[in-house]
């Protein structure tokens, strides 16, 4: 007899205490959910993650000062020649240095970045000379000298282009193709600066 009522005893207690400590554990999640005094909320779809882009990097393009181009410094995806030909079009005038652009209205509508040779017939190998001739197909406007100026001593600042093409493109048509250097433009430098060839 002694024995089985012992063995209850033991049962009661043990379900005492398993209800002690679930009694505990469900207060303690309780106050750990309110402790913040937030109540939960329904999930909420905020978009897209935020992308994170490389750090810009500043270059070298042509601007406008009273008709003469004036190098300025502006931020570009990078400094390969389509991204600063990029920051070219995109640059607008800076009142506080009176700079301006003639490139209003007009756009990139290609690129194009082939490799060049001085000399016609060279063998395409390690030990030939070889840079890149940009080409660049315009869209907008007529594209004026000064434009034709900004785009060719903009392009010629990066030392692995030689040579650079342009054309006007309109709806339907293609302009063709002319060679320009930024010789051409010299009597466009400012009296105390120095243009690219």
């Amino acid at each position: 007899m002694t024995g089985i009522g012992h063995g209850r005893g033991r049962r009661a207690g043990t379900a005492g205490l398993r209800t002690t400590l679930i009694t505990t554990l469900l207060t303690a999640l309780l106050a750990a959910s309110a402790a913040c005094g937030v109540g939960p909320s329904e999930v909420v779809d905020a978009g897209p993650a935020p992308a994170i882009s490389g750090t810009p990097t500043l270059v070298t393009i042509y601007l406008l000062r009273d008709g003469k181009l004036r190098p300025a410094r502006v931020a570009a995806r990078s400094a390969h020649v389509n991204d600063v030909l990029d920051a070219l079009f995109k640059a607008s005038g800076r009142p506080a240095n009176r700079l301006s652009t003639a490139l209003t209205g007009l756009s990139p509508a290609q690129t194009q970045l082939v490799r060049y040779s001085p000399y016609e017939g060279s063998r395409n190998d390690p030990d030939s000379t070889l840079s890149l001739r940009v080409r660049l197909f315009v869209s907008g406007w007529k594209i004026s000298r000064a434009a034709m100026a900004q785009i060719t001593c903009t392009a010629r600042l990066s030392p692995e282009v030689w040579a650079v093409e342009i054309a006007h493109v309109a709806p339907g048509r293609n302009g063709r193709l002319k060679a320009h250097t930024c010789r051409e433009y010299w009597d466009l430098a400012p009296e105390d600066g120095q243009l690219p060839p």
